[in-house]
């Protein structure tokens, strides 16, 4: 993949000033509804709210629906559905995701909406197919599993005032009115031409990837969604969309029925909680990456990362070996808890347990990938019932327990999905994160929208103790981390992004700029990003580090992979931070095209 596709596009989003307040430059762009006037820039400041999203369109939508009285449920819909137009690849009604809120009466709220393996998914099936894998089946209606967006939604619609078809409107009228393709939307078609060409054919611009500038329309998915506005969520779940998919299954060979989506549910739960540096971080849970942020900064509270800098080569060091110890525990640890005996959640994210795991980070040299299964993966079963590290490790060391680890790793993830911050005047607080994982998803289109291949997070084979094996009603493991971060009580920054194993690293360095390195919103996002993951050998990291930085880091043993600098792959965080005096800004994702868009 051409890595320095956006290194001039995107170079703009450098020299751009600060848009504080809401007056439209030459950068920003206003729109009227009903009325009241919307403006939008890469960053912007306002006192009516706030939406960051990867596409202008998208976040337009929501403050549109600001604008109009609603709140940030209401906003986080409407964003949700003009995403799937305006950035197909990405998600969609196809797709599946979480959401985190913080509401202005003090209640704190998660929605599960990830997708679900239908029934006929299982290894017996999977035995049967000419691949036998399940890395060659996702791009296939086989990779799917079921979508949860339509469902999500529908959860959060308690929370929402006003009607459906009001908060999918803006969705309809870009699908059937369309718009203009933008840089990102042209750069994947063209990545993805083969699939699509195999799969979507009628997707692309009379047989070719679509360019920059040119006007693309979905008529089948105004369709599409103009039956979810008159006919309600159930029309996708148990209706005339459930009847289509079912029948589109039968005849490609697909595993998915309507009684896999009749079956299917969101849930509704309490989002979990952990601090940094007496910060208040509101997270998902398992199966996603809430988890492993909470447990990476519970390592990092050890450190005084404040007396470094974001290129500092000791700060990189120790951060790079903490989440690759987060990243081994999360992929032996967690899964879905609602299908899984035995998710050590709790201990994973306890303080104790962090004790344990920085004992483990070297401060003078890197550790050996090859050894990284076996040797450096933790155990927070202990530590389930609050339980002190010093007695933990006394008695383990007495016992001389060895912790069964996993073999394998899994294959190298996207930087596909999207991301969206939502805060309204009245102080609602939304992080939302949604997907179809791989770009594209199956690369399979129907109704107008492209089916997710979720099928692919799940292990191509049984292995004893995964929380990942292929199993009906189960719900894949992801990185997915949508964050809303409190300070004093009160809402200080909405934070998260796509960008598949990276999603983990660039929201926690993220947080450490914004915390320790004492950035703004605009610096944390801008400043060079690197990924820690267990899947990964080396560091992968984008090229505007000092050369000091990566000699110092070669010298302690690291190897290093560079990226031309901004590149999509580390992600397209979209971020919100609201200040003392009631002031919201928010800066969109500049590895994406994303930006702010607020009423005016």
């Amino acid at each position: 993949m051409k890595r320095n596709f956006f290194a001039i596009v995107m170079i703009v989003f450098f020299i751009l000033p600060l848009h504080v307040g809401c007056t439209p430059q030459s950068t920003s762009m206003s729109a009227k509804s009903g009325g009241d006037a919307v403006v939008f820039a890469p960053s912007l400041s306002s006192k009516k709210g706030m939406v960051t999203a990867a596409h202008p369109l998208a976040a337009k939508a929501g403050a549109e629906i600001l604008a109009k009285g609603g709140n940030a449920i209401d906003a986080a819909i409407a964003v949700s559905f003009a995403l799937g137009v305006v950035e197909p690849y990405a998600s969609g009604l196809g797709g599946e995701g979480y959401m985190v809120a913080a509401l202005a009466n003090g209640q704190d709220i998660a929605i599960d909406f990830r997708s679900t393996a239908p029934a006929m998914a299982t290894y017996e099936n999977l035995a049967k197919t000419a691949q036998k894998s399940l890395s060659k089946i996702k791009y296939s209606p086989k990779g799917y599993c079921v979508a949860g967006i339509p469902a999500g939604v529908d959860k959060a619609m308690k929370y929402a005032t006003l009607p459906l078809k009001d908060l999918i409107a803006p969705a309809i009228k870009l699908a059937e009115e369309g718009f203009e393709v933008n840089e990102t939307f042209s750069r994947l078609t063209f990545d993805a031409y083969e699939k699509l060409s195999n799969n979507a054919p009628g997707f692309l611009n009379e047989g070719m990837a679509w360019s920059t500038g040119e006007k693309f329309r979905n008529p089948e998915l105004a369709k599409t969604l103009r039956i979810i506005a008159e006919k309600g969520i159930d029309a996708f779940y148990n209706g005339e969309l459930a009847d289509n998919l079912d029948r589109f299954m039968k005849e490609n060979d697909g595993w998915t029925r309507k009684s896999d989506l009749q079956s299917y549910r969101a849930i509704e739960l309490a989002p979990i909680k952990g601090t940094y540096r007496g910060y208040e971080v509101i997270a998902p849970g398992s199966p996603v990456g809430g988890p492993r942020v909470l447990a990476t900064l519970n390592i990092l509270e050890h450190f005084n990362m404040g007396l470094m800098n974001w290129d500092d080569p000791l700060a990189i060091h120790i951060m790079q070996e903490a989440m690759i110890l987060t990243s081994l525990d999360q992929r032996r640890w967690v899964g879905d808890p609602l299908t899984n005996p035995y998710i050590p959640e709790k201990g994973y994210i306890s303080k104790d347990y962090a004790r344990q795991r920085l004992m483990r980070i070297d401060l003078d040299k890197a550790s050996d990938p090859e050894l990284w299964v076996k040797e450096r993966t933790g155990n927070p079963g202990p530590y389930e019932k609050d339980e002190n590290y010093i007695d933990v490790m006394l008695e383990a060391a007495k016992a001389k327990k060895e912790v069964a680890a996993l073999e394998g790793s899994q294959p190298e993830i996207p930087p596909s999905t999207t991301h969206f911050s939502i805060v309204d005047s009245k102080g609602n607080a939304v992080s939302w994160t949604q997907t179809i994982s791989s770009f594209f998803g199956t690369s399979v289109i129907l109704n107008g929208y492209f089916l997710n291949n979720e099928i692919g997070n799940f292990k191509n084979k049984p292995v004893e103790f995964s929380p990942i094996n292929l199993e009906p009603g189960r719900r894949p493991r992801t990185t997915i981390a949508p964050l809303i971060v409190r300070e004093d009580g009160k809402v200080r920054w909405i934070v998260g992004s796509p960008g598949g194993g990276r999603i983990g690293s660039t929201v926690i360095e993220i947080l450490v700029n914004l915390i320790d390195f004492n950035m703004d919103i605009e610096q944390a996002i801008k400043t060079p990003k690197f990924a820690g993951y267990d899947s990964y050998k080396e560091i992968y990291l984008e090229d505007s580090y000092p050369e000091k930085t990566l000699l110092f880091l070669e010298m302690l043993g690291h190897q290093i992979k560079k990226y031309n600098y901004p590149d999509l792959f580390f992600g397209g965080p979209n971020v919100i931070a609201v200040s003392e005096d009631g002031t919201i800004t928010g800066v969109g994702s500049i590895r994406r095209l994303g930006g702010a868009a607020a009423p005016n």
